[in-house]
């Protein structure tokens, strides 16, 4: 049997209508329920789906990602969403915590280094900065 145009639904409208019921509910469990429980409950109902994330050219971390909470002074929140934009909050603090890792790592393999064969000589990172392009002599 075929729908009439009466009996047919607008796949936007039934959104709205889902929103607006989801909405309601919402509002009455936070009349009742603190927030955190709320918050608790919702997180529970819907499962977590993997999304996937293109990280950038040079990134060692790609595939799935996990959504995870970090609590950020407002001001630094402020400041990130500024800068991103709508939909870039995540992008930036993953490539933020990418270079933090970077960086850790060539700390660790420099300690590993300097425990290993000792300290690099002066006169080798005199010589490695001399070969920088910005490098002005004292």
């Amino acid at each position: 049997m075929s729908e009439t145009p009466e009996q047919e639904t607008d796949p936007l409208e039934s959104r709205i209508q889902a929103v607006s019921a989801l909405e309601k509910a919402l509002r009455e469990a936070l009349a009742i329920v603190p927030l955190e429980q709320v918050l608790h409950q919702v997180t529970v109902m819907f499962p977590k789906a993997p999304a996937e994330i293109d990280t950038g050219p040079g990134s060692r971390f790609h595939g799935r990602v996990q959504k995870v909470s970090v609590s950020m002074p407002e001001e630094l929140t402020a400041a990130v969403r500024e800068r991103t934009g709508p939909g870039g909050f995540s992008r930036y603090v993953t490539e933020a915590v990418e270079e933090r890792l970077r960086l850790e790592g060539l700390d660790e393999l420099s300690a590993y280094l300097e425990a290993k064969y000792g300290p690099v000589p002066e006169e080798l990172i005199q010589e490695a900065m001399r070969e920088w392009p910005d490098y002005e002599e004292e």
